[in-house]
């Protein structure tokens, strides 16, 4: 499995913790191909679309759940949210995931946060949950 965080997904974060503005983050299946999805330097869904023989399940799932955790004994935050639970779609069969934020509400506005490619292709004919396990971590500096 290869995964991304996309450049515009990192200052997207940054830029909603600085201004205390709040992410609405979305998560799409990817079809087809990954050929292009692991592009740090991809910015929109819109982005997704254009690539060759890559396309997006059309269930688009809301994140749900979404807490921060403060460790001292680590030092760190861990930022944790509900898994994205997909419902079965016969036939389909999904190859990656890709977390963007949706705000905008237009692929072409739509910010790339995150993607993956899966190892092995996963069928969705029974529903698919992408689970998810400590999605951020944010360390503290020290001295």
């Amino acid at each position: 499995m290869a995964v991304v965080t996309y450049n515009r997904g990192a200052d997207r974060i940054m830029e909603c913790a600085l201004t205390s503005a709040a992410l609405d983050l979305r998560c799409a299946l990817v079809l087809g191909s990954t050929t292009g999805v692991i592009d740090q330097d991809l910015d929109t869904v819109a982005d997704i679309d254009a690539l060759s023989g890559v396309s997006l399940h059309s269930e688009r799932i809301a994140a749900t759940g979404e807490a921060s955790t403060q460790d001292d004994t680590n030092n760190r935050a861990n930022v944790d949210m509900g898994d994205f639970v997909f419902a079965p779609s016969v036939g389909v069969t999904a190859l990656g995931a890709v977390v963007y934020d949706e705000t905008t509400g237009a692929d072409s506005g739509r910010e790339l946060v995150w993607g993956m490619t899966f190892a092995v292709a996963q069928p969705i004919d029974g529903g698919f949950t992408l689970g998810i396990a400590d999605l951020l971590r944010v360390a503290t500096a020290t001295a």
